[in-house]
């Protein structure tokens, strides 16, 4: 108890206060809470993975600590699912502004008369259209790892204490804490190129793409810094490399890691491509990426046990071994999983259908503007061997680019809120953009007034009068 239920007052030894204002979600209250010779009841425990008995004993229904562990982490990815939806939230929100915006919006042309929308400009649609694709691979994953989640939250409610379903905790663990990372970082990066590339517009506060950044932010920060919770990801999956070297077979319940079988076999591929290629192909990115998974995973492990030899303990040998390594071994671990559930989706679908082709072209194209962020580590691990492989991928994305600008709207249409959820006369369904941006602009309150100082510019003393009283400071 924390609060008398009369008076709504801390309990003597409590002291609790607001922490002050926030950069945004401010209709959200945070406080903290001290605690000073306060006595808290057994009953108040959670004690769903272990207890303390009334003589002080600690009990557990697990022998196995890593199960009990597992079991844990589980029932704590909630909110790390949940938040990963909300940056998928917003990030459908900020595109769905930004392309319709953008399909309207006609700026310069070829000659004096003739007008271009941004949307038919390359530059607009390289900053755009990935994050569009990116919307559609990122929708379908949150719905598979919901369900992955409701499943462990279902077995752990009737009493599933079984190791598959501690492993099947470890891994929504792991996943979510990735998920909640990447998706977290490409909404944030989505937004402010979606802000930037609506111009003068996007900064006005009825765009609502300043109010979707300051409601993002905290999604790189709450139920872990992203950058920090990327560590456990990659620890999970050094967990498993260990049990491949010792000749386990890697099976995991969601079969995020069941490539380590093959691992032989993929750190030895290479990217073939001539000079008749043209453009690069789905099964090529989910290849690299294949192969990114067990490099960075090679390196990561042996730079660990570089540092061990070094003198520096299990610790700080890992926390050395972040950069370049660990980090980006999490990163391409989640993209790549986000690329295979995709596809997984999209071979349910009739392939003579435009259906099949244009989610390909999502995904393929999602998969390449990724890939590109990696092609020094391609590079350096021999994958790519010549200029031609990334100016390939390159050429694949441009193009890809220009395929689907034709879709970019109706694709939008699919995704986006309702006008009365969007809230952002630049984002309107029915491509009014600038009447909408009118009637925003003149009924904001006080919009037609003259300013309250409007007097004093028409009242100013005339120098030398009796009423002048303007005086020099020298």
């Amino acid at each position: 108890p924390i609060r008398d239920p009369v008076t709504l007052q801390p309990y003597p030894g409590i002291t609790i206060g607001d922490m002050g204002e926030k950069i945004g979600l401010n209709s959200i209250a945070n406080g903290f809470m001290v605690l000073h010779n306060y006595h808290i009841p057994r009953d108040n425990l959670l004690n769903r993975t272990g207890d303390v008995t009334p003589d002080g004993n600690y009990v557990t229904p697990y022998k196995d600590p890593k199960q009990r562990h597992g079991a844990s982490l589980g029932a704590l990815s909630a909110g790390r699912v949940g938040i990963a939806g909300f940056g998928l939230i917003n990030m459908k929100s900020a595109i769905s502004i930004a392309i319709r915006y953008s399909a309207v919006r006609k700026q310069f042309g070829p000659s004096p008369n003739e007008e271009v929308p941004l949307l038919e400009y390359q530059l607009q649609q390289y900053r755009l259209l990935p994050y569009l694709a990116a919307s559609f691979v990122i929708s379908h994953f949150c719905k598979w790892q919901y369900m992955e989640f409701v499943t462990f939250t279902a077995k752990s409610i009737v009493g599933d204490k079984s190791a598959e379903q501690a492993d099947l905790g470890r891994e929504i663990h792991a996943m979510s804490c990735a998920a909640k990372s990447v998706i977290g970082f490409i909404a944030r990066d989505c937004i402010q190129e979606c802000r930037e590339s609506c111009g003068g517009h996007g900064y006005l506060a009825v765009s609502r793409l300043g109010e979707l950044h300051d409601v993002h932010e905290p999604n790189l920060t709450y139920e872990g810094d992203n950058n920090v919770i990327l560590q456990q990801t990659a620890n999970y999956i050094l967990g498993y490399f260990k049990d491949y070297l010792s000749g386990k077979v890697v099976s995991c319940p969601m079969g995020t890691l069941d490539i380590l079988n093959d691992f032989q076999q993929i750190i030895r591929k290479k990217f073939l491509s001539d000079s008749n290629s043209f453009q690069m192909t789905f099964q090529d990115v989910l290849f690299a990426y294949e192969w990114l998974v067990c490099y960075l995973l090679f390196l990561s492990e042996r730079k660990i046990q570089t540092e061990k030899k070094e003198g520096k303990d299990e610790f700080w040998s890992k926390a050395n071994s972040q950069v370049f390594h660990c980090h980006s071994l999490a990163i391409v671990y989640v993209e790549h999983t986000l690329l295979k559930k995709f596809q997984e989706l999209i071979e349910e679908a009739p392939k003579d259908t435009g259906f099949y082709q244009v989610l390909t072209q999502l995904n393929t194209l999602y998969g390449l503007w990724s890939l590109q962020k990696h092609t020094a580590t391609l590079y350096c691990g021999g994958y790519f061997n010549y200029p031609r492989d990334v100016q390939l991928l390159r050429d694949t994305i441009l193009n890809l680019c220009s395929q689907v600008k034709d879709q970019a709207v109706s694709l939008v249409d699919a995704i986006a809120p309702p006008d009365h959820i969007l809230r952002s006369p630049l984002g309107v369904s029915n491509g009014k953009v600038y009447e909408s941006l009118y009637r925003a602009m003149i009924t904001t309150p006080g919009a037609m007034e003259r300013p309250k100082w409007w007097k004093e510019v028409l009242d100013r003393p005339v120098r030398g009068s009796k009423n002048d009283e303007l005086k020099s400071k020298l």
